[in-house]
């Protein structure tokens, strides 16, 4: 009888092609690898792998069971997966996938709340570049993916649920010139460096039309953004420390505008939008977990969304009279 672990094993060594390397992935000891490569060949009767200067290789039998031991691991999976359905929300799992930008920064309250209802629910954040989420989920390592619908649109084997239109406000640090002009407009918005994530195709479109007609070929030849990043967190470092203008909305802000360190300049509206949105593969049973989650999602959404109703209260500096 062939141990699925030990297949594992095998599977992880031919990947790597290195036995220490292997080892860390599948969070073992080289030794421990060892023995289990060497196992598993005992049982067989054959060798599995060659060592040579460049690594290690499979061998022509080597090969033929790791096509099978592919189809294995991938049942395995489905199994535990399946399992882990039926277990539901006391001792499940959910694995929620977000980007480093919007995403992050709306799921945190959401995965508290649930942590909080079902204490023995196992959850797991995955924050990666949008672009990478979905072949993760079809993978099934990501049961959930939370991130801007717009980019959700386009893949056609997901489900998805729309959340809230949120505005983005133009921000910058407190003391800006911009807080300080006696008038501003849209445009001149445009005379500071704008930080910011890689933009939908929408967004960049309309910062095309509203910048200075001076400066729209150079945009279209060089893009918008001065300084490119999909993390929030470095992007409000650079606003909070530069002339440096970004686009965000209330949620994304909160500790930085109750310290008074960032500031919204409401009046200043780009006519700009996000709708963020939680997706799943098409065609999959959605496990409790990922129906609880989704739904408690839903509820905050809702609540920020009133808060940025409310943005007044937390303004930047009014123009001069």
């Amino acid at each position: 009888m062939i141990d699925l672990r030990h297949l594992r094993h095998a599977l992880a060594l031919a990947e790597h092609g290195h036995y220490a390397r292997a080892a860390d992935a599948c969070h073992i000891t080289q030794p421990a690898l060892t023995r289990s490569i060497q196992s598993l060949e005992a049982s067989l009767g054959v060798t599995l792998f060659d060592r040579g200067r460049g690594g290690v290789e499979p061998t022509d039998l080597g090969r033929l069971l790791l096509q099978h031991a592919t189809g294995l691991e991938t049942a395995a999976r489905e199994l535990e997966r399946e399992v882990g359905l039926a277990r539901g929300l006391e001792i499940g799992e959910l694995v929620v996938g977000v980007g480093p930008y919007g995403g992050a920064a709306l799921v945190g309250p959401v995965v508290a709340r649930l942590n909080q209802r079902h204490a023995r629910l196992r959850i797991r954040v995955v924050v990666a570049p949008w672009h990478e989420l979905p072949a993760r989920a079809r993978a099934r390592a990501v049961d959930v993916v939370v991130a801007e619908m717009s980019e959700i649109a386009e893949q056609v084997d997901f489900e998805s649920r729309p959340l809230a239109e949120h505005r983005l406000f133009v921000v910058c640090r407190a003391g800006h010139p911009l807080t300080l002009m006696p008038t501003r407009s849209a445009q001149d918005v445009f005379r500071f460096p704008m930080a910011g994530p890689l933009l939908p195709v929408a967004v960049f479109e309309r910062l095309c039309e509203l910048a200075p007609p001076p400066l729209r070929a150079a945009m279209r030849r060089q893009g918008a953004l001065t300084v490119e990043c999909d993390s929030s967190a470095v992007l409000k470092d650079v606003v909070m420390n530069s002339d440096a203008v970004s686009m965000m909305s209330p949620f994304m802000l909160e500790v930085e505008l109750a310290a008074g360190r960032l500031v919204l300049l409401p009046d200043l509206d780009l006519g700009i939008r996000a709708r963020f949105g939680a997706a799943w593969v098409a065609g999959r049973t959605v496990s409790s977990a990922t129906a609880a989650f989704v739904a408690l999602l839903q509820a905050h959404d809702k609540t920020i969304r009133d808060v940025s109703a409310t943005t007044k209260a937390r303004r930047g500096p009014r123009k001069a009279e």
